[in-house]
């Protein structure tokens, strides 16, 4: 029997959830699958490191290094590198406030995710110049917390993931150590 990518995983389960929210334009389906698919490995949730090498893993510290990078070398902001982490910025704040939404919404955090991951997606909009996924981020950026909404409809239901019953045991926990 021959088992699907985590990417094929993802994107039959998004399509599937997503459509039952009326989201089911295939480049947004397509975007979060693979987001869900890089997010996969930890390493890709932080890849943002402070100056003393450290993992940045709060969103203001995040928004802080397209501004401290350019300081520490005396220079203007680098454009590549702020629409990098605006889009890392938007991912992993949708990431968190869909899959890992009780978590947020006990450490009152909820809302400032959905702000900052929504209002990212829209300066990765501004960055970008390929039109098509120009109109990707426009997406994200409306549709930030009906996106949210979904993952996290999917996370409880669809895929009974939720961030209390995580164990080396479930299905999902083996999929998210690939």
């Amino acid at each position: 029997m021959r088992l699907p990518s985590l990417y094929q995983f993802f994107r039959h389960q998004v399509q599937h959830g997503f459509g039952k929210h009326g989201l089911a334009e295939p480049e947004t389906v397509d975007y979060v699958s693979d987001m869900l698919t890089r997010f996969a490995h930890t390493r890709s949730l932080y890849p943002i490191y402070d100056r003393e090498g450290r993992a940045v893993d709060r969103i203001a510290d995040m928004l802080a290094q397209s501004h401290t990078s350019a300081e520490w070398e005396d220079r203007a902001p680098d454009r590549h590198r702020q629409a990098s982490l605006s889009r890392h910025v938007g991912e992993y704040t949708l990431f968190m406030s869909g899959l890992f939404r009780d978590r947020l919404r006990t450490r009152g955090e909820l809302g400032y995710y959905l702000a900052n991951g929504q209002s990212a997606f829209w300066r990765c909009a501004k960055y970008e110049i390929n039109w098509k996924r120009q109109n990707v981020f426009r997406r994200l950026y409306s549709d930030f917390t009906s996106i949210a909404d979904a993952l996290d409809h999917m996370a409880r239901f669809q895929l009974r993931f939720s961030s209390a019953n995580v164990t080396a045991n479930t299905l999902i926990a083996s999929l998210w150590r690939v």
